[in-house]
């Protein structure tokens, strides 16, 4: 479902990390793709061109996915984090995971907060009551 495939995402890579001709092609090598400079440079203009395109995949398609693991993914790390503060026996230790703890804090806030935007820009009653349907046949 992705405006990229995998070889330009490989391109972006290179371009974020300002790598020259030369080394853009060794990382592409690396990365598995075995290409001449010509096809490097025709990515990396494609890529240029279709600059709005991709932005408006990320914000139509693919930040609720990201949102929604972002958050799965801070509960975990918090939920792991109060898991081993419970095993640890050492104070400082249990001092130091207790402020890991609250600073994850604001990152969940922001992301519960910014989740009523996400809400209010889809329906997901009508994907639920969709999907259900369609498994219980």
């Amino acid at each position: 479902m992705s405006v990229i495939s995998e070889r330009q995402k490989a391109v972006v890579e290179t371009i974020r990390m300002q790598l020259s001709a030369e080394k853009s092609l060794l990382y592409m090598k690396d990365a598995g793709y075995d290409i001449s400079i010509s096809t490097y440079k025709r990515d990396k203009n494609k890529l240029n061109k279709n600059k709005l395109k991709r932005l408006y995949h990320i914000a139509k398609i693919g930040f609720e996915d990201q949102h929604l693991e972002r958050i799965d993914t801070l509960e975990l790390i918090q939920k792991e984090m109060w898991k081993n503060y419970h095993e640890c026996n050492n104070p400082f230790q249990k001092v130091m995971i207790l402020e890991k703890i609250v600073n994850v804090q604001p990152y969940l806030s922001s992301y519960y907060e910014s989740t009523k935007e996400v809400i209010g820009n889809s329906n997901p009653t009508e994907q639920e009551d969709n999907s259900i349907s369609d498994t219980s046949e």
